[in-house]
């Protein structure tokens, strides 16, 4: 029986404030608003407490993983290495800080800060990332100890990684968090492919990549709102901020800006990024919405293409998890930010009762969609199979907390065979070529 529109929205509001419950802000208000930049130990579920329920027994699990924290593009490295140094020059030049908003400790910051960063690391992993995945392995371990057993066998686990260090390197880690450092290096991982149809499907979608990637108009309202009211206030704020009469910043001044302080902000744990007291909370806010407008109608429910195109990696795990071959009991993949988002919004989960839009950026403060929460560096999406008896259920997990399926949105266990029900389509008329062919 499908969910109605009541219940959904209920389910889906305690999937987000069970996420909001995680987030600690550290004595920071911009941390919990850096979209895909945002560290994984602000939304992940810290507990390592067994997760267990009486008469059933858990038999396999299969998760997707996006890799963890990583290093700026190398155009985005290239251009904070050229402008921000300049930035930084003009705000100190033009002695309209320290002020009210810019305090003495923070200007002291920023009159200290070097960007020492090569363009050699450009998407490469960083420490942050490895321990991110390290520690999101033990977790789990702590969780399943009837799953992850610590002892590595290439029967019992299967893992899988994208072309890119970035995920390999995320992969690695989490088998150092399962088995140690020593043994992760002799565990196998299989060699990647350029477009792997389960783990970036989209990259061989030709209809999306032209229809949506590619195509201006599909990305419109973003466009509209980065030049609105909201994001011309904000420019206008920061320079306010800063006192800046003459050589005012602009809106890509801004946005480096936000980028640098999200990056700062995820590589270090313990130290504040100068570039954050830059901006207000709600400038960071506002930020944040142009950021989640991109993903929504780019890797979300914008467009219907964009969420149907991950049949392939939902028909994968419902593969995996009726199979009833005992190994192997972990399958875990590591990918990117686009197939997150995608599968999250081919399951039905934070989706919205209206679309994110230009014009509703005032009454979508509590939205759903929100990316600094859904899809983090480390964001990750777990299904576990339990044995009830003669039943086999599955418990949903996002960001290590427990969700529940539109499918049963009253039960944390879900009948596969109700999840075989509700995704009836992603399983029976999943033809991914003919999608995805151009017409």
């Amino acid at each position: 029986m499908l969910c109605t529109r009541e219940c959904f929205v209920f389910f889906a509001t305690l999937v987000f404030a069970r996420l909001s419950s995680q987030c600690s802000n550290y004595g920071y208000p911009f941390e919990n608003h850096l979209s895909t930049l945002t560290p994984y130990r602000l939304v992940g579920n810290k507990s390592f407490e067994r997760i267990h329920y009486e008469g059933c027994v858990p038999q396999k699990i299969w998760l997707l993983i996006r890799h963890g924290t990583r290093y700026p593009k190398y155009s985005a490295i290239e251009q904070m290495n050229s402008r921000l140094p300049d930035i930084k020059d003009l705000i100190i030049d033009s002695g309209g800080v320290p002020n009210e908003f810019v305090k003495n400790r923070d200007f002291d910051l920023l009159k200290k800060w070097k960007l020492n960063l090569e363009t050699d690391k450009n998407n490469k992993l960083t420490q942050e990332g490895d321990e991110e995945m390290l520690i999101l392995a033990e977790r789990m371990q702590s969780r399943f100890p009837l799953l992850f057993d610590d002892v590595y066998s290439n029967t019992s686990y299967k893992f899988k990684h994208t072309h890119s260090q970035r995920t390999k390197r995320s992969a690695y880690y989490f088998a150092a968090g399962l088995f140690g450092k020593n043994t992760a290096k002799d565990v196998w991982f299989p060699d990647p492919l350029k477009k792997d149809p389960i783990l970036r499907f989209y990259k061989l979608c030709d209809r999306w990549n032209i229809e949506v990637k590619k195509n201006p108009s599909a990305q419109e309202e973003g466009r509209i709102f980065e030049n609105g009211p909201e994001i011309s206030e904000v420019v206008e704020e920061v320079n306010r901020r800063l006192n800046l009469k003459e050589n005012r910043l602009n809106l890509g001044d801004v946005k480096l800006i936000y980028d640098m302080c999200s990056f700062e902000t995820a590589w270090n744990k313990l130290s504040k990024s100068p570039w954050c007291s830059i901006l207000s909370h709600e400038t960071i806010r506002v930020l944040e919405y142009a950021k989640d407008l991109r993903y929504y109608w780019q890797d979300g429910y914008g467009h219907e293409l964009t969420y149907k195109q991950a049949c392939p990696a939902f028909k994968d795990m419902f593969n995996f998890l009726q199979n009833k071959n005992r190994f192997p009991r972990v399958n875990a993949y590591f990918t990117h930010s686009g197939t997150m988002l995608k599968l999250l919004a081919h399951l039905g989960l934070y989706k919205d009762d209206e679309h994110l839009t230009a014009k509703n950026y005032d009454s979508m403060g509590n939205r759903l969609w929100r990316t600094s929460l859904i899809d983090a560096f480390g964001s990750n999406v777990a299904f576990i199979s339990f044995g009830c008896g003669s039943e086999n259920k599955v418990l949903a997990m996002h960001q290590e907390n427990i969700v529940r399926l539109p499918a049963c949105p009253d039960s944390d266990l879900c009948d596969i065979n109700s999840i075989r029900d509700y995704y009836y389509q992603s399983l029976s008329s999943c033809d991914f070529s003919s999608m995805c062919r151009i017409k």
